[in-house]
């Protein structure tokens, strides 16, 4: 038995503010193989990691990101909502989370707002390219990214395409699914068509983590890092 690859989704987001340096230092610190962002655009064009489309909830700020400039983003605290001692910390622009990635842990990038082959183009200079990934709930940057940027890696949910050979179809390099379309067969098949095959689980539940063990999940994108590090130690030794 494998040890997972381990996804931080959106960094250590149970210790420091998500989609922040912060975060992204803290997973690297924990030892994850990947950290999980989100990428959005500001009015001037500026790609940031934050997940939300309004910046409410995780800076001192207010409104669509999408409506205020990159003047007005790099002046928000994106710290000090989650604990005082993270106050002051920055919403980052893309180009900084990435160098900061650069040769210590590789980048899975969900596009919410952005130019794929920009994207691609800043994973490209950093020599990144060729371990990252992308993916994007919005259909119309999926079809564009597959267009316009075949060579930029690409995950697909199995609840958005609905069989291992439609992944395949659609040029994917990773299927991801999550806890109620998981079964072992499926990951066998997922496996045997040469796809990376990924689960996305946000709990600490550790019969989901045994079963995403037993049936061989080669990555988990997920938050509760330790909990499930400790349920694959616990069935490795049984084996």
């Amino acid at each position: 038995m494998k040890q997972a690859v381990i996804v931080c989704h959106r960094g250590a987001s149970l210790v420091a503010p998500e989609n922040t340096i912060a975060s992204l230092e803290k997973a690297i610190d924990l030892g994850a193989d990947v950290v999980e962002l989100d990428v959005r655009s500001s009015r001037d064009g500026i790609l940031y990691v934050m997940h939300d489309a309004v910046v409410d909830r995780t800076t001192n700020g207010t409104g669509r990101i999408a409506d205020m400039n990159s003047a007005e983003i790099d002046a928000l605290d994106a710290g000090g909502w989650f604990a005082p001692a993270f106050a002051g910390e920055r919403v980052p622009r893309l180009d900084a989370f990435l160098d900061t990635c650069q040769g210590r842990i590789v980048a899975y990038v969900e596009i919410k707002e952005g130019d794929p082959a920009e994207i691609r183009d800043m994973l490209a200079v950093r020599g990144m390219l060729n371990d990252a990934w992308t993916f994007s709930f919005d259909q119309a940057i999926r079809a564009e990214a597959r267009a316009k940027v075949p060579d930029l890696r690409r995950l697909v949910l199995y609840k958005h395409v609905g069989s291992v050979d439609r992944a395949v179809a659609q040029d994917a390099k990773i299927l991801e699914f999550h806890p109620d379309n998981l079964e072992i067969d499926l990951i066998a098949s997922a496996k045997e068509a040469g796809l990376i095959t990924q689960m996305f689980y946000a709990g600490n539940d550790r019969t989901v983590f045994e079963k995403a063990v037993r049936c061989g999940v080669e990555q988990m994108n997920i938050d509760h890092v330790d909990v499930f590090r400790s349920v694959e130690r616990d069935l490795m030794t049984l084996v």
